[in-house]
C-alpha cells in the first residue's frame, strides 16, 4: 500500500530528529518531492525537511538542482507556500555555490510572495535576511546594510525577537566589512540575549564567530583566540562544516596577526578542505585564497602564493565577490614583489587601492595604502619614498577612522614618528558640546581645526596628503581663518616635526632690518648689532619657516627672499661666509597674489616659486555651518577654564548665524571669551550679552547687511576686473560693465572705496 504523505512526513520527521540526516535525504528522491509539491501543509513540511537536512549536510548541489527542477515542473499552479520555499532554499543553496546573481533571483521571489500572497511577516524578515546577505557577497555593501536596517526595524515593531537577533548579527557582519565597528560591536551586544533566548544554537555559534572576528579587527588578539577555542569544539560536536572552516579561518588570522606563518598555514588549510569539499565555488573560496598566499609568502614560496591568490580571485570575480576581490589584489601583490616582479606588483596594488575607494571597503583599502606605503618607502628615489609616505598618510588616515590603534602605531614607527597629534578626548569640555555632530571632522581635531564644513575638510586633507613632499604650499584665506593652524598640521604631519617650525609676520618685517631678521648678522655688522645672532632662516633650518602675509614684503625683500629660495644659500650681514640651508617655505596671504603680479606689486617668479600647491580657507561667514559649532566649542572651553556654570539664549546662536563675522574664527573666539569673562556664575547669556556693537540690529537687519555686503564685494571684484582689463580706462571699463554710464561707474568707484593702486599696473602709475 503506497505511503500518505502524512506518513512520509512522520518518518521524515522521526529519521531528522534522530540525526539520521543521509536516511532523510535518500527517502525524498524527485518524484517523493513532486508530490509533496503539488499538495498543501504536510507537502510544505516535507519540502522543509529535505532543505533543512539537505544544508545541514552541505549538498547544496543536490538541493539547487532539485528545487530549480521542481520549480519548472510546478511553474505557478503550487501554493504560494509552497514556491515561498523552493525559491528561498534554491536561493540559499546557490548562494553557497557561489552563484550570486541567479540566487538574487529566487531570494526576491521569495521575498515578494511571503511579503504579498502570504503576508507572512517572519517567512518575509528570512527573506530579506537572505536578500542581504547576497548582496553583502556580491559587494553592494551599503544596499545591504539598508535592507538589514529595514528588517531589523520591522521584527522589532512585530515582536519576532529571534528574527531580530540573527537579523542584528548579519547587520554586524556588513558593518565591520564597512568599517563601522563601533556600531557593529552594539549590534553584537544586542543580538546576544536575542538569540540565546530563542534557543538556535547554530545562530549562536555564528555570532560567537562575528564577535571572535571584530575582537581580532580591532587588535584584541588574545580575546578573539579564547573565543574561537572555545566555540571550535562546540561546534565540531554540533557537526557543522561551514561553521567549522570559519573558525578555523578566524584561528588562522589571529596567529597571522602573531607572526606565527606556519600555524596559520596550517588553520587555513584545513578550512580549505572543507570549502573544497562542500562548496568549491562558495564565498569562503577567495577568503582563504588571500589568506594562504599571504602565509606562503612569509614562508618564501612566493610562486605557491601566485596559485592561491589567482584561484581565490577567479571565484571572487566569477561570483561578483568585490570584498575579496580587493583583499587580494593586496597579496598578489605582496606574491608578485616576493616573486621579484616589483612593477607587476605595484599596479596589482594600486588596483586593490580603486576597488577599496569604488566600494568603499575602509579595512582592506587602508591595509593596501599601507603595504604600498611601507614597499616604496623602501625604495632608492626620493620619489618613491615621498610617493610611500603618501600612501602610509592616506592609510593612517582611514585606520583612524575606524579606531584601529594598532595599525596606527605601527604606521607611526614607520613615518618614524614617536608620537603625533591625536583628536581631543571626549573629556575636552569643548569636543563634549559637539561630539554628536555626524558631520565634525575628527581627522582635523588632532590640528585643533574644528569644522564641519566640507571645504575646510578639503583643506586639512589637502595638507596632509602633500605633507610628506618638499613642494612649498601658498595657504590664502581671510585674517582669522586659520591659516598658521593649516601650517602647524602641515609642519606636523611631515618628516620634519623634529625640527624647527618657525613663524614670521612678513609685515612686521622693517625694510632696513630685513637682511638682518631673515639670514642673521655678525657682530658689529652695523650701528646696534652688540652681539651675532642668527637669522629666521638659520633657525628654520632643518624645519618649516611659515611666511605670513607675505604679500606685504617690500620690492626689495621679496627679490631677497626669491635668491634665497633659488640657491638654498645665505649669508650673514656682515661676512662673506655662505652657508647652505635646508628650509620649507609655507607662505599664506589675505590677498590675491594673482591680482598683484598683474598689477606688478609683486614678483610673477616669486609667486611660482612659493605656489607649489595652493590651499583656500573660506570665510566664516561663507561656512555659516560652522559658526554654530564653533561658537558651542569655544563656549563649552571658556566656560570650563573660568570654571563657571552658564547657560546660553536660543536666540544667541540665530544672531550670531546672522552676522557677517569680518574677523572670523579668530573674532568669534573672542567675543565668546569676553562674554564668559564679564558673566555672572550661573547667569543665562541672551543676545545683549553679545557683540555690543549691533546689540540694537536684528538677526534679520544683519543677514540683510550681510547680504548687501556680499553683494557689494562681487560687484567691486567686477568693476576691478574690467579696469584691470582696460588699464584703467574707466570709459571703455563702463561699456565692458553692459553699457554702464560712465558717471555711474565713478559713483560706484567711489561708494566701492575702489584706489587707483588696486587696478593700475606698476609701470602705469
Amino acid at each position: 500500500m503506497p505511503q500518505t504523505l502524512r506518513e512520509l512526513r512522520a518518518e521524515l520527521d522521526s529519521l531528522a530528529t534522530a540525526g539520521r540526516v543521509e536516511e532523510v535525504l535518500s527517502r525524498c528522491d524527485l518524484p517523493q518531492l513532486q508530490r509533496a509539491a503539488s499538495s498543501g501543509t504536510e507537502g510544505i513540511e516535507i519540502l522543509e525537511l529535505f532543505c533543512r537536512n539537505a544544508a545541514k549536510s552541505d549538498r547544496w548541489e543536490d538541493l539547487a538542482y532539485k528545487g530549480q527542477t521542481l520549480l519548472e515542473s510546478i511553474g505557478l499552479n503550487a501554493s504560494a507556500g509552497v514556491r515561498c520555499v523552493l525559491h528561498s532554499w534554491v536561493g540559499v543553496a546557490l548562494m553557497r555555490s557561489g552563484r550570486y546573481r541567479l540566487a538574487e533571483e529566487h531570494s526576491r521571489a521569495a521575498l515578494h510572495i511571503a511579503s504579498w500572497e502570504l503576508k507572512d511577516m517572519p517567512a518575509a524578515l528570512r527573506q530579506r535576511r537572505r536578500l542581504a546577505l547576497l548582496l553583502k557577497n556580491l559587494g553592494l555593501l551599503k544596499e545591504s546594510a539598508r535592507e538589514l536596517r529595514k528588517a531589523v526595524d520591522d521584527a522589532d515593531a512585530t515582536g519576532a525577537r529571534s528574527e531580530a537577533g540573527t537579523l542584528r548579527k548579519n547587520l554586524a557582519i556588513t558593518l565591520i566589512k564597512l568599517g563601522d565597528f563601533e556600531a557593529a560591536e552594539q549590534l553584537i551586544e544586542e543580538a546576544l540575549p536575542l538569540i540565546r533566548q530563542s534557543g538556535e544554537e547554530l545562530h549562536l555559534v555564528r555570532l560567537c564567530l562575528v564577535d571572535a572576528n571584530l575582537r581580532r579587527m580591532m587588535g584584541k588578539l588574545s580575546q578573539s583566540l579564547e573565543r574561537l577555542q572555545e566555540v571550535l569544539g562546540r561546534i565540531r560536536s554540533l557537526g557543522y562544516s561551514r561553521e567549522e572552516a570559519i573558525c578555523l579561518e578566524y584561528l588562522g588570522d589571529c596567529h597571522l596577526a602573531q607572526r606565527n606563518y606556519k600555524k596559520a598555514l596550517e588553520r587555513y588549510q584545513s578550512a580549505q578542505a572543507i570549502a573544497e569539499a562542500t562548496a568549491p565555488k562558495g564565498d569562503l573560496i577567495p577568503e582563504l585564497g588571500h589568506r594562504l598566499a599571504e602565509c606562503f609568502v612569509h614562508l618564501g614560496d612566493a610562486n605557491a602564493a601566485i596559485l592561491a591568490c589567482e584561484r581565490g580571485l577567479k571565484v571572487a570575480l566569477d561570483t561578483g565577490d568585490r570584498y575579496e576581490e580587493c583583499a587580494t589584489h593586496r597579496v598578489l601583490a605582496m606574491a608578485h614583489r616576493a616573486a621579484g616582479n616589483p612593477t607587476k606588483a605595484f599596479r596589482l596594488a594600486q588596483e586593490g587601492i580603486e576597488l577599496g575607494r569604488r566600494y568603499e571597503i575602509p579595512y582592506e583599502l587602508a591595509r593596501a595604502l599601507h603595504w604600498l606605503g611601507e614597499t616604496k618607502l623602501q625604495g632608492n628615489s626620493e620619489d618613491d619614498r615621498t610617493q610611500g609616505r603618501q600612501c602610509l598618510w592616506d592609510a593612517r588616515a582611514v585606520f583612524e577612522g575606524l579606531g584601529l590603534k594598532q595599525w596606527l602605531r605601527q604606521i607611526d614607527s614607520l613615518l618614524g614618528f614617536e608620537e603625533v597629534p591625536e583628536a581631543p578626548t571626549t573629556e575636552d569640555p569643548g569636543l563634549a558640546a559637539v561630539s554628536g555632530l555626524e558631520a565634525l571632522d575628527r581627522g582635523a581635531l588632532r590640528f585643533g581645526v574644528v569644522t564641519v564644513s566640507a571645504e575646510v575638510s578639503e583643506a586639512v586633507a589637502t595638507i596632509l596628503s602633500i605633507a610628506p613632499s618638499r613642494i612649498p604650499v601658498l595657504i590664502t584665506g581671510a585674517s582669522g581663518t586659520g591659516k598658521e593652524l593649516l601650517a602647524r598640521a602641515l609642519h606636523q604631519m611631515s618628516d620634519r616635526r623634529k625640527q624647527p617650525f618657525v613663524p614670521v609676520n612678513c609685515a612686521a618685517l622693517a625694510p632696513g632690518l630685513l637682511d638682518s631678521e631673515l639670514f642673521g648678522h655678525e657682530r658689529g655688522a652695523f650701528t646696534g648689532a652688540v652681539a651675532s645672532r642668527d637669522g629666521l632662516f638659520a633657525s628654520a633650518d632643518g624645519g618649516t619657516l611659515f611666511l605670513d602675509e607675505v604679500g606685504e614684503l617690500s620690492p626689495t625683500a621679496q627679490a631677497t627672499l626669491l635668491r634665497v629660495l633659488e640657491s638654498g644659500e645665505l649669508r650673514r650681514v656682515g661676512t662673506d661666509e655662505i652657508k647652505t640651508i635646508d628650509v620649507r617655505i609655507v607662505a599664506a596671504t589675505n590677498a590675491s597674489l594673482e591680482e598683484m603680479v598683474e598689477r606688478g606689486t609683486f614678483r610673477r617668479d616669486l609667486f611660482y616659486r612659493l605656489a607649489g600647491t595652493p590651499v583656500a580657507l573660506p570665510s566664516l561667514a561663507e561656512r555659516e555651518e560652522d559658526i554654530v559649532v564653533l561658537f558651542r566649542y569655544f563656549f563649552a572651553e571658556a566656560t570650563a577654564a573660568a570654571k563657571k556654570r552658564l547657560t546660553v539664549a536660543p536666540e544667541v546662536e540665530t544672531l550670531f548665524r546672522a552676522y557677517n563675522w569680518p574677523g572670523n574664527v579668530r573674532e568669534l573666539k573672542n567675543e565668546v571669551a569676553r562674554a564668559v569673562a564679564m558673566a555672572d556664575n550661573g547667569a543665562v547669556l541672551g543676545r545683549e550679552a553679545f557683540l555690543p556693537r549691533v546689540r540694537a540690529k536684528t538677526a534679520t537687519a544683519l543677514r540683510r547687511e550681510r547680504d548687501i555686503a556680499e553683494q557689494d564685494t562681487a560687484e567691486r571684484t567686477s568693476i576691478l576686473h574690467a579696469l584691470r582689463a582696460h588699464r584703467g580706462n574707466k570709459a571703455d571699463a563702463a561699456r565692458s560693465l553692459g553699457g554702464m554710464k560712465r558717471t555711474t561707474l565713478l559713483y560706484k568707484i567711489d561708494r566701492l572705496n575702489i584706489r587707483p593702486e588696486e587696478y593700475l599696473a606698476e609701470e602705469s602709475r
